[in-house]
């Protein structure tokens, strides 16, 4: 028989994992949040200076958690088939903005400039990739005990992440949600990453300035002039 004292102290280490857990999330939601609203112009190079600590402080995390490069999905052994069941779930997402903006006539493309963005977008979309489901979705599945839940925190803090601009925050929530769904299926972070940066130019190419706003969150999506077509990223 398991006496009371192992079933409390077991408890308290659970409840105090999901304390821990949860003062993670807020404190990242903290630095990223108060970056886009108060400080992003503060200093020179303070964007690379917070993504270093972003970066920094989901690998912390992971550490702390025991959680291996194989396990969070930073691998290249099942590529194909992350990138097989991304295929339909990443059709959908790029058709839909292409159709919107062929109907438009707004497509903007600048085939001479994407080979030279689209590495710098990768690298981007999978860093954005790795906070959201190897930090958030997992730390969140560690505060509620459920991988459908967390998928749906996660997502919510994704798309808190992109106020005020609504075509993101939409756009973020649905497919990080979707996101985390495959990542719980078959992780990979890097087919994720690059799935991202494809569907960020698509919809910056694609659509008007002003539904897009550059695609930008916090006081800067205010400061786009959105009385012309569209801008340069």
């Amino acid at each position: 028989m398991v006496s009371l004292d192992v079933v409390g102290s077991a408890s308290r280490a659970s409840r105090a994992s999901r304390l821990a857990a949860l003062a993670e999330i807020l404190a990242m939601l903290a630095l990223l949040l108060s970056y886009i609203w108060f400080w992003q112009d503060l200093f020179p190079g303070v964007r690379l200076a917070v993504v270093l600590v972003f970066v920094a402080l989901c690998h912390i995390s992971n550490r702390r958690h025991q959680e291996s490069a194989r396990v969070l999905g930073l691998r290249l052994d099942n590529w194909r088939s992350a990138a097989r069941q991304a295929s339909l779930p990443l059709g959908i997402a790029m058709g839909l903005p292409l159709a919107a903006g062929a109907a438009l006539g707004t497509w903007h493309f600048e085939p001479a400039s994407l080979p030279l963005e689209l590495p710098w977008h990768v690298v981007w979309g999978t860093a954005q990739q790795y906070g959201l489901v190897c930090f958030f979705f997992r730390r969140s599945r560690d505060v509620l005990g459920s991988g459908r839940g967390a998928a749906f925190a996660a997502a919510g803090v994704f798309a808190l992440l992109h106020v005020p601009n609504p075509l993101l925050i939409v756009v973020t929530f649905v497919l990080a949600l979707v996101s985390c769904t495959l990542y719980r299926r078959v992780p990979n972070v890097f087919v994720l990453g690059v799935a991202h940066a494809a569907i960020s130019l698509v919809l910056f190419y694609a659509l008007p300035l002003s539904i897009t706003h550059e695609l930008l969150v916090g006081p800067g999506y205010f400061a786009v002039p959105t009385d012309t077509l569209h801008a340069r990223w």
